[in-house]
């Protein structure tokens, strides 16, 4: 990120994409033993010991599973096994994105009305400067995964905003 953006308040930090996955539900809400465990509420979002996203229900019957470890692909296993969804494969598809610091709620402010959005959730799926995202808060900020056709074009739009 620029150095305009630090002086604004914010970082933006591209991050490792890695094994992304997409759990898709065949009917909502989700019912059996399987679902101990899952963020099952809209917007609800299961974190990490380090409070990174590990499994966000960001749309109707719609999970992503960025960088999923063994506990949460047992998760997924199980609810393939109920016949509750399948499991996708979609790495490549997004870009994940750290935006941070006390400016990072104001740069997401430019393009929606953040705590409207977030309100009473962990995340959203949104459209954030015409790029279809994916936002979650998390310490210090919000985890971002935008599509990864429009990533060059978000991360343009935020660095004017910290020119």
């Amino acid at each position: 990120m620029t150095r305009a953006a630090v002086s604004s308040g914010f970082t933006l930090e591209p991050q490792t994409a890695g094994r992304t996955l997409e759990f898709a539900a065949f009917g909502f809400p989700l019912g059996g033993a399987f679902v101990v465990g899952w963020p099952a509420a809209p917007g609800a979002v299961r974190y990490e010991a380090d409070d990174q996203p590990a499994l966000l229900h960001f749309a109707p019957a719609r999970w992503l599973v960025p960088q999923p470890h063994p506990d949460i692909e047992a998760l997924l296993q199980a609810a393939v096994d109920a016949g509750a969804g399948i499991v996708v494969d979609v790495e490549g598809k997004w870009q994940p994105l750290l935006l941070r610091g006390p400016g990072a709620k104001r740069v997401l402010a430019t393009a929606v009305d953040i705590e409207s959005a977030l309100h009473e959730r962990a995340c959203a799926a949104l459209t954030l400067f015409d790029c279809p995202s994916i936002v979650a808060a998390c310490a210090g900020g919000y985890s971002l995964w935008v599509r990864a056709s429009y990533a060059a074009d978000f991360i343009a739009a935020v660095e004017r905003l910290g020119a």
